[in-house]
């Protein structure tokens, strides 16, 4: 997945502490996020850091959203990304690498691998 959205952010200039810092506002990072053209890909790019992390373990603003709100999108987009994560071992059982999976699915090479490394870790 390429980051060069990152480069659009509206938060690309400013204080990264104001985001993720135990200083941060979040009040004011939503009010900065919340006429970036970026916002999506910012707030999936945060869920997927995240991955599996319980709540207390996530902090932040990503996309304008906290990490409550991020737990809760998570949640409802599971069913989602079941279908995803299935698409992605047909791909694999079809002998495509995690680079060409990530490139046709439009996700990182690092979710390719995290999908099969538990499935194989299931399946065990």
């Amino acid at each position: 997945m390429s980051l060069d959205w990152m480069l659009s952010a509206v938060c690309a200039g400013v204080d990264p502490e104001l985001w993720h810092g135990a200083g941060g506002n979040i009040s004011k990072a939503k009010r900065i996020c919340a006429s970036c053209p970026v916002r999506p890909q910012c707030e999936a790019y945060g869920r997927d850091l995240e991955g599996a992390a319980s709540l207390k373990d996530r902090h932040g603003v990503w996309g304008g959203t906290d990490a409550k709100a991020r737990s809760r999108r998570r949640k409802q987009a599971r069913p989602v990304r079941d279908d995803r994560d299935a698409r992605i071992l047909r791909l694999a059982e079809r002998g495509m690498t995690p680079r060409e999976i990530a490139a046709q699915l439009d996700i990182s090479d690092r979710t390719v691998n995290r999908v099969k490394a538990t499935t194989e870790r299931s399946a065990a």
